[in-house]
């Protein structure tokens, strides 16, 4: 074979591997029922979530909860991506723990409706830690009440309103899962501004997201 054809199957190759590599990056996903992509938002369809989530204010080391939650709200597509909103949620006792003996807590959700979409997460210089596809909650706000003499806080209440951003679990196509990635969430005063992480996984009991 001449240096030519060589040269030319060469290059063939690694535009083969050029084209073949954006199909192997993670996109944003797309909510599915049953096998089948669900349409826009007038063929939504209903959300319910269930799971078990904590929060951290970030350095603290102090994790509320985890308690056992469910969300409510519906889900469609847009631009060839998940979209869709939470219209509500409650936790499933009054109180949960925290990782300090003798401390407990009282959560409340708050301010809905919360926006959700699609989102292709890629990893920086700090969590998250991989690439991978998401969905990103904006607008979500919890309040935690904290019953206890030894709860390591300087107040009473902490309000965190923000983003929240979780993985479509790689296990179950049906789960969110919120570690690996420190969300944009924030503490209000009293408190000076302060970073709070989300925790745990969550799961749809019908859609799948793809």
């Amino acid at each position: 074979m001449s240096f030519k054809k060589i040269m030319l199957l060469a290059s063939m190759a690694m535009a083969a591997v050029a084209f073949a590599a954006p199909a192997a990056q993670a996109t944003a996903p797309e909510w599915y029922h049953g096998g089948v992509k669900v349409g826009g938002q007038a063929n939504a369809k209903t959300l319910h979530v269930t799971g078990s989530l904590s929060s951290e204010v970030v350095g603290t080391g102090f994790e509320s909860g985890p308690c056992e939650v469910t969300f409510s709200g519906l889900a469609w597509n847009e631009n060839n991506m998940a979209d869709g909103e939470i219209t509500g949620g409650s936790f499933h006792t009054h109180t949960c723990e925290t990782n300090v003996e003798g401390c407990t807590i009282t959560p409340t959700l708050q301010n809905f409706p919360w926006n959700i979409t699609g989102v292709t997460i890629t990893p920086g210089a700090t969590p998250p830690a991989k690439a991978g596809s998401g969905i990103e909650i904006q607008g979500a706000q919890f309040e935690n009440h904290y019953i206890g003499g030894t709860c390591p806080v300087p107040v009473s209440t902490i309000m965190a309103t923000g983003t929240a951003t979780a993985y479509v679990d790689t296990n179950s196509n049906k789960c969110l899962d919120f570690e690996n990635h420190i969300d944009g969430m924030q503490t209000h005063a009293p408190l000076p501004t302060l970073t709070v992480d989300i925790r745990g996984t969550v799961c749809d009991t019908t859609l799948e997201l793809q």
